[in-house]
């Protein structure tokens, strides 16, 4: 092709047709450039394969991590569950000497307090994808936005928290740690001082109410987090066009027992609380694949399962608190309820 360009315009000049050679020396240029914005332009189209493929890669590794954290979380929230009950029976003086301080080798009630209760966030897929922005297709942009809310709000908001509960904890064992009898445990044992200050000394529960907020706002945000964690990964399920979708809050029916589970339904009296906001009797109803805790003339209370045997419920009491209800692990006939920030019930089941 080169050779056959190279005769013609020779011909031209020998023939001293010089309009017809710059005609066609400019039709030759037009092709050279018209052949490299082609070349361009199919480079591009490569590119932008290249760069949507990596993208995908880097959007199924964050719903890697959300996975990840979506089941973390939930340890997170059932730790903070168990402590934060056992915390409500101390803040009401509602353990026995022997609950206290009887021999065992499991952790002592009072202990919590000195018990970390944080939850890390995976963001390997997040830090990826803000390194490779420049190069993600416009067509996530709609993602963007919401990723950079989630790990950067809500992560931030996470963060805060477990701070705050490390602050605490430090605290509350640099403080113990001045008491003498404190360095009498180590040495021979717990003596009876240690013991009043454990079960009635104000300071311990003012500790306890510290650290009870503590741990409440790391259950709060990290429950928030996973559930819009959950709905970010179906968002980008449905951009990848996969069926991999995570149910948006956990049903009723989530539930791997979810047929046993229909057991707790029914009415229910009240055994033990601490505060007049519970009634004496109550009903527990499965409504739209959620647990409604009724009673005529209440507000109504729907929780969503959580896991195992514990259900949660959002509730604004001038700021968002999250309640939950969970069932003895050895029948399904008592459950336990928590209200604000310290009240809390027990109900046992009178018919179905």
């Amino acid at each position: 092709m080169i050779k056959l360009f190279r005769n013609n315009r020779r011909k031209f000049l020998s023939e001293n047709k010089f309009s017809k050679y710059l005609a066609y020396a400019i039709g030759e240029i037009f092709l050279v450039v018209v052949g490299i914005l082609i070349a361009i332009w199919i480079n591009s189209k490569n590119q932008e394969k290249i760069n949507e493929k990596k993208a995908e890669v880097i959007l199924m590794e964050i719903q890697k991590d959300l996975k990840k954290d979506i089941e973390s979380s939930t340890a997170v929230v059932n730790t903070f569950i168990n402590y934060d009950s056992i915390a409500r029976l101390l803040l009401w003086d509602k353990l026995t000497t022997n609950e206290m301080f009887g021999i065992s080798n499991k952790m002592k009630p009072y202990e919590i307090v000195y018990k970390m209760l944080t939850f890390k966030i995976s963001d390997n897929g997040y830090v990826n994808y803000n390194r490779n922005l420049n190069n993600i297709p416009t067509k996530y942009n709609s993602i963007t936005n919401k990723l950079k809310y989630l790990y950067d709000t809500r992560g931030v908001e996470l963060n805060v928290a477990n701070e705050r509960v490390r602050s605490i904890v430090f605290e509350n064992i640099d403080k113990v740690n001045t008491f003498d009898w404190s360095v009498q445990t180590i040495k021979t044992g717990f003596p009876e001082e240690g013991k009043h200050y454990y079960a009635k000394n104000l300071e311990f529960k003012k500790q306890l109410i510290t650290y009870m907020n503590g741990i409440g706002n790391v259950f709060l945000t990290t429950e928030i987090y996973k559930l819009e964690a959950i709905t970010l990964h179906n968002e980008i399920s449905k951009i990848l066009n996969t069926d991999d979708y995570i149910s948006y809050p956990p049903s009723f029916n989530s539930s791997p027992n979810a047929s046993n589970e229909k057991h707790i339904l029914g009415k229910y009296k009240l055994k033990e609380t601490v505060s007049e906001i519970f009634p004496s009797t109550i009903e527990l109803r499965e409504v739209e694949n959620k647990l409604q805790f009724f009673r005529e003339g209440l507000p109504e209370f729907r929780y969503y399962w959580n896991g195992k045997t514990t259900f949660l419920n959002m509730i604004d009491q001038q700021g968002l608190v999250l309640t939950y209800i969970r069932f003895n692990k050895s029948k399904n006939s008592e459950f336990f309820v928590s209200g604000g920030k310290s009240a809390y019930a027990y109900y046992t089941k009178v018919s179905d």
